[in-house]
């Protein structure tokens, strides 16, 4: 780092200090001199980026660098708000077309490899776009991570997503990147790579990159930010923060280096120069080459240093260290789910990680219907509840499965091959078959088919259980059936005795199964029969073994809000619970229009306590009102200064649930608009209860009964 004055040894904190003078990039002098006949020679970007976020619009000049050029044309990505100002080869202006998203650029023969193979391609793009999408500060709906804005220059902030078309990007090549962003003073910007330094003179910021590998279109984020470093051995770890959001910096930086640490003894060393938390400006929590891009809401929740950024940390070994094709899905937030927030719960414990795996296949139960589920080689991308589930649950649950397929050992051999093997290359779930397979020994085809291929989970009940006494030994039997689609599986087993517990497997590959378990005498005698304890296979929940939450009503098809009484601010924040559901069609009726008929075949969300106590009555038992207090367990909370919501079994239908939303002494409109608004992320809850607008409590209704488990 030759520009700063400090140098980091160790683990300590400084604020970034970088001389005025010229900001220095890195030589590019040997790049691109591989032989074309051995694959893309690399292209080089010398990129000068100008903002002006009063305008919504940036300047732009890309000098590209290419060291053979043998086709006629020169194709590049380029979004359509972008203006082509001039376009020179070798300085010469060209004329050049404009299909939808792309800048095609002819090439003259003379300057072509074959006329003169000893010189590099010059072209000079200069340019200038407007990129204005409109960035939610205050979202309803989150189920859409990305808002559906790609690129938005303000003074609030810039956001730019490589897809976003703000540069040429070239296809179907390796690319390396200098470049300098210059904006009005105070205004840093942030993007992949490795920081060059920033400065600021005559008014203007500038901010110096150097990407030596572009592993995708880079995206670029500006903002006030203040910057520090610490280093983790060769890797810089950094924030850019807000001046408000400052104090947060140390902790970031001490939950970069540990997550750093921890995954590069697990899979290898990381492959990037830096990772840095960048704060933006509108809710956003996107994982980029080296770096994260948080809101400042999320950055600000305390749970964030300890799971959502170890996922994005982990998504720089799988997803932009080692790439995702296109062909056959997505597997790399399946697999960044599995080794993140999956893992931090096993490694807590046993019992941690069993309660996650349960979630996982209640989350999936709650929103992936069988009209909505698709095969997980469909997934691309997180764009609603469902695809959430399949993609990043599912896809867990399947690493988890291949875990327990090849054995502990093999797994995480297998995952540091694929990574030595495949860092910065795309790979699809073809290659990860591959990779298992030779480490495991054997063909894993009928595994990775009918998990990626078809839609659904396994399905099972159990029947005919039996228990005889013999000689001393209990002989325990009974029957597995596959209700829907019929899956090669190893079903876990489990005997609880007086004495312990003797766990086994049934292999199935049929329709059913009958299965025989010995229990020893010094094992006591058989109290519990489980099947599938601990949640190791991936199978749609019995109605039984649910629960209500908040997930069962994300995405509700069918949908009820019942009001007391007509009136404008009811409806108002019946129509906001709506929207933060992610509800695409709802009614609001009032409670005295509400009959069995009329809600039979809806999910009904209560906005206060209905006069009728009928449409309670399936409230759970552990719910008490007292007075002054609503007691939930064992727990009183009084009702002044309080918000409760809760989701419970339908009163008239199995196939439907109820939600109460209730605040006893009204609270003022803009603490419960923010109660209504955050609802929606405790899903996996069946009762949340809020003092203020903060979330004091939460939790899950306990499982009563499971027709997997039989008691003796």
């Amino acid at each position: 780092m030759p520009n700063r004055l400090s140098l980091f040894i160790g683990f300590r904190t400084v604020l970034l200090i970088v001389p005025l003078g010229l900001l220095l990039f890195f030589s590019c002098d040997d790049a691109g001199s591989q032989s074309s006949r051995h694959g893309p020679r690399m292209v080089l970007h010398d990129l000068k980026i100008r903002l002006f976020p009063a305008e919504h619009r940036l300047s732009g000049s890309d000098l590209i660098t290419i060291p053979t050029m043998e086709s006629d044309a020169l194709i590049l990505e380029l979004s359509e708000k972008v203006r082509v100002e001039a376009v020179l080869i070798n300085g010469t202006p060209v004329s050049v077309k404009r299909p939808s998203g792309r800048l095609i650029i002819p090439i003259p023969s003379k300057f072509r490899s074959a006329e003169a193979p000893d010189d590099p391609l010059a072209v000079t793009i200069r340019y200038e776009g407007f990129f204005d999408d409109p960035a939610p500060m205050l979202p309803v709906n989150t189920d859409n991570p990305g808002y559906g804005v790609t690129g938005t220059i303000s003074q609030n902030g810039v956001f730019l997503l490589g897809g976003a078309g703000w540069y040429p990007v070239t296809v179907d090549a390796p690319a390396s990147i200098r470049l300098e962003v210059s904006g009005p003073a105070g205004m840093v910007a942030v993007t992949a790579g490795k920081s060059m330094g920033v400065r600021t003179e005559n008014g203007m910021t500038l901010s110096g990159w150097e990407i030596q590998r572009a592993v995708e279109p880079i995206a670029l984020s500006a903002g006030p930010y203040e910057v520090r470093e610490a280093a983790v051995g060769d890797v810089t770890a950094a924030t850019y923060l807000f001046p408000q959001s400052r104090h947060l910096s140390d902790g970031y930086l001490a939950a970069i280096t540990r997550f750093i640490r921890f995954y590069e003894g697990l899979f290898g060393p990381y492959p990037f120069e830096k990772f840095a938390v960048v704060e933006n400006f509108f809710p956003t929590g996107y994982g980029f080459p080296s770096y994260t891009l948080m809101g400042t809401q999320v950055l600000h929740l305390p749970f964030i240093k300890e799971t959502s950024l170890g996922h994005e940390i982990a998504h720089c070994w799988w997803g932009n260290g080692v790439g995702v094709a296109a062909s056959r899905g997505n597997w790399c937030e399946g697999l960044t789910t599995y080794v993140s927030d999956y893992l931090y719960h096993e490694h807590a414990s046993a019992e941690e990680g069993a309660a996650y795996r349960r979630q996982l296949l209640r989350n999936y139960a709650a929103v992936a219907g069988p009209d909505r589920d698709f095969p997980l080689s469909a997934f691309i991308s997180r764009v609603d509840p469902t695809t959430k589930v399949v993609g990043y649950d599912k896809g867990a649950m399947v690493f988890h499965m291949l875990r327990q397929e090849v054995g502990d050992g093999a797994f995480w051999e297998a995952l540091r091959t694929l990574y030595q093997n495949y860092l910065f290359k795309p790979v699809s779930w073809q290659e990860i078959e591959t990779v298992f397979e030779e480490v495991h020994g054997r063909s894993l085809k009928p595994f990775f088919t009918q998990w990626l291929d078809r839609p659904g989970a396994v399905q099972l009940v159990l029947k005919d259980v039996t228990s005889r006494r013999e000689n001393g030994i209990y002989r325990v039997g009974g029957t597995l059936r596959q209700t829907g689609p019929v899956y090669r599986v190893r079903v876990p087993v489990t005997i609880f005795s007086s004495k312990g517990e003797i766990r086994t497997a049934v292999d199935m590959d049929g329709e059913t199964a009958r299965f025989a378990i010995d229990v020893p005498a010094e094992s006591g005698t058989p109290a519990r029969l489980a099947i599938d304890p601990d949640a190791d296979i991936f199978r749609r929940l019995h109605p039984a073994e649910l629960t209500p939450s908040v997930n069962s009503l994300r995405g509700s098809k069918a949908a009820l809000v019942v009001v007391p009484e007509p009136s404008v601010e009811g409806n108002t924040r019946a129509r906001l619970l709506i929207a933060a559901l992610g509800i695409d069609s709802a009614e609001i009726i009032e409670e005295s229009r509400v009959t069995p008929d009329v809600i039979r075949e809806k999910d009904i969300i209560f906005m206060g306590v209905p006069r009728n106590p009928d449409l309670m009555r399936d409230l759970p038992a552990s719910v008490v009102r007292e007075d002054k207090f609503v007691r939930i367990g064992g727990t009183a909370y009084p009702t002044k200064g309080h918000a409760f919501f809760m989701v419970f079994r339908h009163p008239f239908s199995e196939k439907h649930v109820s939600a109460l939303f209730t605040v006893f002494d009204d609270g003022s409109a803009g603490t419960i608009e923010a109660i209504l608004r955050k609802i929606p992320h405790y899903g996996k809850y069946g009762y949340l209860v809020f003092k203020a607008a903060q979330n004091r409590d939460k939790g899950v209704w306990p499982v009563t009964a499971s027709p997997l488990v039989h008691h003796f």
